[in-house]
């Protein structure tokens, strides 16, 4: 069956979804108490870090605009084990991911709506939402994409009145930053990190993209440089809204209580958008990732890379890979109800991506030195390829301060690598 097809700005939204969530109004408050005024600075600085990724993720998806994402970018510089493992990776990171925003959705809805029946049965309440999640993952692409486009376009809304209020808050003082909260600045980084995570979401759907050759790699430049814009704007404007003290003890959620509203009635109804962003923008991210994942599965069953392949490879009448979305659901349903602590659950989603990119800009460079091209594109490759093998090192060192507490919280993503080796059909 021919896939549905999205446009440029469908995929562009699509990309924001995955991007932004709750810790653009969770992460402003902690990066303040850390860095003072200095930490809207921390936005950019990690962007100016992950330019070099994006800059080669774009470059893959530009050279194999098919299916297969991290699959086919290391598999086509490299070889098919080399592939498998890339494209494992990154299913193994986001399932984790998945894990950090159903956890994360349910703090959110009982800080916001107290304690209640469901919340008070995580079981159950887990069991409803990744079923509801995993219903809405098969439907037609077309349909998720409007549906994830209006969850993305509700939940931007709060941090564009706070950006769009800049202009009349605005102090030149902000600007003033000392030695000693720039020297803080790096502490506040890792808050901005996770923030980021995403921006290559149109590498596994590229296929459903109209003319998905230019338009892929559009998607996620556009889709990252919108992000940092909105990301360094917000934090800059709440920092002028309600200086560094009150922004550290209330959070950015409060910006809407620190402005002089022409009508009396605009802080309420703020204090509820930003309520509804918040649980918007766990529930619409968890959607993307589980999307981004099932496709991913599926354009790796179609190589005919696992020994049950023709079963993971079938599509429903929509269109959607129906086994590999259950399958998602299923993992992290299981997953969502073993693994108890947050931080826990985003050490091992950290650690999974980071290396999921490592193969592929091998790939990229092997490719690269085997078509002569310029030697400034080959030193971005490389620049790229130190910082996420740098940034998987400091993940997998924030499992403990031993390396015997570092290998046994690594054990999970260990297991299932060995777990998909397994599942890897040696020939076909």
């Amino acid at each position: 069956m021919k896939p549905h097809k999205i446009s440029l700005a469908t995929a562009i939204l699509l990309n924001l979804n995955i991007m932004i969530g709750s810790g653009i109004l969770i992460g402003p408050g902690r990066m303040a108490a850390i860095a003072g005024s200095s930490s809207y600075l921390a936005w950019l600085v990690v962007a100016m870090l992950f330019l070099p990724i994006v800059l080669c993720t774009v470059q893959l998806s530009r050279m194999f605009p098919g299916a297969g994402g991290f699959y086919l970018y290391a598999k086509e510089g490299l070889n098919r084990t080399a592939g498998f493992v890339s494209g494992w990776l990154y299913v193994v990171g986001y399932t984790f991911a998945l894990v950090v925003e159903f956890m994360a959705l349910r703090q959110t809805l009982t800080v916001t709506f107290g304690d209640n029946w469901l919340t008070m049965h995580p079981h159950i309440f887990d069991a409803l939402l990744i079923g509801l999640t995993t219903v809405l993952n098969l439907m037609t692409m077309k349909t998720l994409g409007r549906m994830l486009n209006a969850l993305t376009i509700t939940k931007i809304i709060p941090l564009i009145m706070g950006i769009l209020v800049l202009p009349f808050v605005f102090k030149p003082s902000s600007l003033a930053v000392n030695s000693g909260e720039l020297t803080a600045l790096p502490y506040a980084l890792p808050m901005a990190i996770f923030g980021y995570f995403g921006f290559e979401y149109c590498t596994s759907i590229s296929h459903y993209i109209e003319n998905s050759e230019k338009n892929a790699p559009r998607a996620i430049l556009f889709g990252f440089l919108i992000t940092a814009l909105i990301y360094t704007l917000f934090n800059f404007s709440v920092l002028n809204i309600m200086g560094v003290n009150n922004l550290a003890e209330f959070g950015a959620p409060a910006f809407g209580d620190f402005v002089a509203w022409p009508i009396a009635s605009m802080s309420v109804i703020l204090k509820f958008l930003i309520s509804i962003a918040s649980i918007l923008a766990i529930f619409a991210g968890a959607n993307g990732m589980m999307n981004a994942n099932s496709i991913l599965l599926h354009s790796m069953a179609q190589e005919k890379l696992f020994y049950f392949s023709p079963m993971l490879a079938q599509l429903s009448k929509r269109g959607r890979p129906w086994v590999a979305t259950l399958l998602q659901g299923i993992v992290a349903y299981i997953l969502v109800s073993t693994i108890t602590n947050l931080d826990y659950a985003f050490s091992l989603c950290n650690l999974g991506i980071f290396s999921a990119f490592i193969l592929p800009f091998v790939s990229l460079f092997v490719i690269q030195n085997r078509r002569s091209v310029s030697i400034m594109q080959r030193i971005i490759t490389v620049i790229a390829l130190i910082i996420v093998t740098g940034l998987a090192i400091y993940s997998f060192y924030n499992f403990g301060d031993t390396m015997q507490q570092r290998l046994m919280g690594a054990v999970p993503l260990f297991a299932a690598l060995f777990f998909g080796g397994l599942l890897l059909q040696k020939e076909y």
